[in-house]
């Protein structure tokens, strides 16, 4: 009995040990030792509480029942990321359901967020309860397997990086094989003396023998595991590399949509109260490195691209390319205040390289809740949208720039920017005359800085210049006599003849505080867009493309102005002898049958004539309707004015020649039109669709203009897949005013949205 309970003792301490052992590996997940403390305290109360149930010979449910009161009970006050009394107890219930889905979901490290080291301290603490109440029932190959559950969960829900796999996986595998070899050892041995009933008759030795064998055997496979594991990778596939789905940007139009808006509508408006930026230093709103043809959008696809993360304080927001900035000589760190006003958009506002984002005012918890950050675009976004009172304060690093000089010793940066396609041909036949024979990158990126430079700026408010970035506007701008357009138009082309120069650059949509002359208030005259290229050592440089904006095209006078000659009475003419006219004749044959018009034009000449103007007309009268019907959509209010513009989107479908499955949903309608219309990405504007429908509350103004501008994009694109006759004959088919006239208003079913 007694050689039993010392063995049981012996198998508890090294379960203890090995249990303290599998703690290790939380280190990665929260980036210090706080997660292998938490988790070796939930160890040690699991040992006790084990025990203690052990020796009163609970079943499993009362087990259960101690453990939960003893991590509900004292949680709240051992862990230092959990409130204290009534309120800790809640955040510990919760956390128990949700901490395994956001310690996956959340960027590392996990202390950054409160209640995370529930994680460790409720693994620990059912390892140790486990591991115990399988020692006392003398199932040793449970215990073991609840050692290496504990570790399991440290590294899968822990990071890319491994610590120290060579010691702690040596350790924990011999470990286990070793508890299992003496189990099995002293299992055999119980037996013999059982059957032999004498303990002294050989079994001993034999027992010696087995032991010394089995740790003969447990000493080959710890040498064999350390010295394969410096070969062995030391970054590995985590669970957070499945269940960490990117943030879906195609829910929101892109930035450089607000520069029209902003630089016209709101031109005077104040936008938000800047405290502490230093000198010479740009707000940044978002970078953009990826085209498509209709816009400049933040990549997703990428293996280094965009991944948005929701941040918490004390999440480095700092990537690899912007510590090279970070290092450069000559960087200034400073404390940067932003207080919202008139910027009610989801991009965040920010400074250079930011370090940290802290949210205060009365939508603190509103903000932080739905917070993300891309530390690759350097971009942030907040799905609830900003507000008027909202104040961010951000701590940042602003780097020096450097010279032309230094930049030619560099070479250019290697990163992996979003995809550039459906550029017009134009464009890159223009950066390549602009270049010529110069192949050093830097005087090629000035090349094209200058010769966009000595274009002119137009906001369309004072001479024509229409709105966008899609190729059709791009094509229109290079090949007109002379560069006309804003912010907005200039970047854009700068990046994609960049791209086709083979220059990593991207465009980023920010603010110049002083343009207004004011650097403390910042208004929508401030807007700009500017380029930014990729420099080892310095990491993203940016160049300004876009001209003065007193550099306005000029006007030239349509028509000249006449200086006539005064006019002179000229005297009368001599009267003259009337005419002879020759004499009339009657033609017998005339029966009548033609009357006499006063425009002396045969009659089926006019009747023609009217026969083409009543088709013109109608036709006329067809393009009319339509036209107002879109307007008549577009001046809607609310949801309305959303479903207006998915209507539209299937009057195109429809005239066009397709037709969507009767109840069929938007998504499902979608789908089945984009096997006829490729190119025009319906899904997604479906989704967008539904996100401004089933949303609370109202759409916003500005979502609503970007659908519709989305929605003109949409239908250009989609009569591009037909020839030229067929979009004519679209333009003028019927089919779309007979639905709309007869169909839709009785399929239309009454929509109750309600605010939640």
């Amino acid at each position: 009995m007694s050689s039993s309970l010392s063995g049981r003792w012996l198998y508890q301490a090294l379960i203890t040990v090995l249990l303290l052992i599998g703690a290790v590996p939380f280190i990665i997940p929260f980036g210090s030792t706080i997660g292998a403390v938490v988790a070796a305290l939930g160890v040690v109360l699991g040992i006790g509480v084990g025990l203690v149930t052990a020796r009163s010979s609970l079943s499993a449910l009362p087990t259960l029942a101690v453990v939960a009161a003893v991590h509900v009970l004292l949680a709240p006050w051992l862990l230092p990321d959990v409130e204290r009394g009534v309120a800790g107890v809640r955040q510990v219930l919760s956390a128990t359901v949700t901490v395994w889905r956001d310690a996956l979901t959340l960027p590392l490290p996990l202390t950054a967020f409160p209640t995370m080291t529930v994680l460790p301290w409720l693994t620990g603490l059912a390892a140790g309860v486990l591991a115990t109440r399988a020692v006392a029932g003398a199932h040793l190959h449970l215990a073991g397997f609840a050692v290496l559950g504990e570790a399991a969960v440290g590294v899968a829900w822990g990071g890319a990086e491994a610590l120290m796999p060579a010691l702690v996986g040596a350790v924990l595998v011999a470990g286990v094989l070793g508890l299992w070899a003496l189990s099995a050892q002293r299992g055999r041995r119980a037996r013999v003396t059982q059957v032999l009933e004498d303990a002294d008759s050989g079994v001993v030795t034999a027992t010696r023998r087995g032991v010394t064998r089995a740790a003969a055997f447990l000493a080959v496979i710890t040498l064999a595991v350390v010295a394969a594991a410096p070969a062995a990778p030391h970054t590995r596939m985590v669970l957070r590399d499945l269940f960490n789905p990117p943030l879906d940007l195609t829910e929101y139009a892109t930035p450089l949509s607000l520069v029209r808006t902003l630089e016209t509508e709101l031109a005077s408006t104040r936008l938000m109260a800047v405290s502490g930026l230093p000198d010479g230093a740009r707000i940044r709103v978002a970078a953009l490195d990826a085209y498509d043809g209709l816009s400049a959008r933040i990549s997703q696809n990428a293996a280094d691209g965009a991944h948005f993360q929701h941040i918490g304080r004390g999440t480095p927001l700092v990537d690899d390319v912007a510590q090279e900035d970070s290092a450069a000589g000559g960087a200034k760190e400073a404390a940067v205040t932003f207080t919202l006003d008139g910027y009610t958009y989801p991009w965040v506002p920010t400074v250079a390289k930011t370090r940290s984002i802290t949210p205060s005012g009365q939508r603190a918890d509103v903000i932080t809740d739905s917070l993300y950050y891309d530390t690759f675009s350097t971009t942030g976004i907040v799905t609830a949208r900003l507000a008027a009172g909202d104040v961010l304060t951000e701590g940042v690093v602003v780097p020096a720039a450097p010279s032309d000089s230094e930049l030619t010793r560099l070479s250019l940066a290697k990163v992996r920017l979003g995809t550039v396609e459906n550029v017009p041909a134009a464009v890159e036949a223009l950066a390549r005359s602009l270049v010529g024979s110069e192949s050093e990158p830097v005087n090629q990126i000035r090349a094209l800085q200058q010769a966009l430079r000595t274009g002119y700026y137009s906001d369309g408010t004072r001479s024509p210049s229409e709105p966008g970035h899609g190729a059709a506007r791009l094509a229109a701008m290079v090949s007109a006599d002379s560069l006309v357009g804003d912010d907005e138009q200039y970047a854009v082309l700068m990046m994609l003849m960049c791209r086709s120069l083979g220059i990593p650059a991207r465009v980023v949509l920010g603010f110049q505080p002083a343009t207004d002359g004011d650097a403390a208030d910042v208004t929508g005259e401030d807007v700009s867009a500017w380029v930014e290229v990729a420099f080892e050592k310095v990491g993203w440089v940016g160049f300004d493309v876009t001209p003065d904006r007193d550099q306005v095209p000029q006007q030239q006078n349509a028509r000249q102005v006449s200086n006539p000659e005064p006019q002179v009475l000229q005297p009368p003419l001599p009267m003259q002898d009337p005419a002879e006219l020759p004499p009339a004749y009657e033609d017998d044959d005339n029966d009548g049958s033609e009357e006499d018009n006063d425009s002396g034009l045969p009659t089926p000449v006019i009747v023609s004539g009217a026969a083409v103007a009543g088709l013109l007309a109608l036709l006329a009268s067809i393009l009319a309707a339509k036209a107002l019907r879109r307007a008549r959509r577009r001046r809607r209010e609310g949801v309305d004015r959303a479903l207006g513009a998915w209507e539209e989107v299937l009057d195109q479908a429809r005239d066009l020649g397709r037709v969507t499955p009767v109840g069929a949903t938007r998504r499902e309608a979608a789908a089945d039109l984009s096997t006829g219309f490729p190119r025009a990405d319906l899904p997604r504007f479906a989704r967008a669709i539904d996100a401004q429908v089933f949303a609370a509350g109202d759409p916003s103004t500005y979502d609503l203009n970007r659908i519709w501008e989305s929605t003109d994009a949409i239908t250009a694109v989609m009569a591009s897949h037909r020839p030229r006759w067929r979009r004519a004959a679209a333009r003028l088919s019927l089919r779309s005013l007979h639905h709309s006239a007869f169909g839709r208003r009785r399929q239309r079913p009454i929509l109750r949205r309600t605010d939640s």
